[in-house]
């Protein structure tokens, strides 16, 4: 394309109409991945014309289609959540780690009353990142997580990250007394047990570095 791309120019989250290798595109500036990346919203018609041209374009960077796995582990790197997969039917932006999304300050918006509502109950459980101690096996996503023989949680997505250098996931953790437990040990499927603790997220560029350069 010769439209101007530059972070300046084009920068993180902005859209704006393009023409790439002469396919008219509506370009958006995210990165659900966590890199600089750019969705291309194309007529379907020209999806072939377009992909090829972005493979020929990209091969001598090494260029290589990737599939649900990689982004899966990707978007996980990056703390980014998948609903239905790392919801449950009665999350809140609370709940998620997610509160900063919500201007509770506006007047009003739909759902206000329900979240001031749910906001003076004790929060009962929270989403959290757990990172796994370096070299332990993967446990299966959806397994219990224990804080000796007390369930404390559960994972919701859970994959083992080379940019991380450990097993990383998603999981709940129940509240217990009004607070929460920070570390865990999850069943494998030789009947022992990996240990993790409470870690921040994202995993991988917490700045958003990449993602906005």
């Amino acid at each position: 394309s010769s439209d101007a791309l530059e972070a300046e120019r084009f920068p993180y989250m902005a859209h704006r109409e393009i023409v790439v290798a002469g396919v008219p595109c509506r370009a958006l500036r995210v990165g659900f991945v966590g890199e600089l990346a750019y969705e291309l919203h194309h007529p379907r018609s020209r999806s072939v014309e377009l992909w090829d041209a972005l493979l020929a374009a990209g091969e001598p960077l090494g260029i290589r289609p990737h599939g649900l796995d990689a982004l899966e582990l990707l978007r996980l790197e990056k703390g980014h959540i998948y609903i239905g997969q790392d919801t449950l039917p009665d999350s809140t932006p609370a709940k998620l780690g997610m509160g900063w999304a919500v201007a509770a300050d506006k007047p009003s918006f739909l759902g206000k009353p329900a979240l001031e509502r749910m906001a003076a109950l004790p929060m009962e459980r929270r989403l959290v990142g757990i990172a796994f101690e370096p070299g332990a096996p993967t446990p299966e996503p959806g397994a219990p997580l224990f804080d000796g023989e007390r369930i404390a949680g559960r994972l919701t997505s859970c994959a083992e990250s080379p940019a991380a250098g450990r097993t990383i996931a998603l999981a709940w953790s129940y509240a217990d007394v009004g607070s929460f437990c920070t570390a865990f040990e999850a069943p494998l499927a030789s009947g022992a047990r990996a240990r993790g603790v409470v870690a921040p997220t994202p995993f991988y560029d917490p700045q958003g570095v990449k993602l906005r350069g």
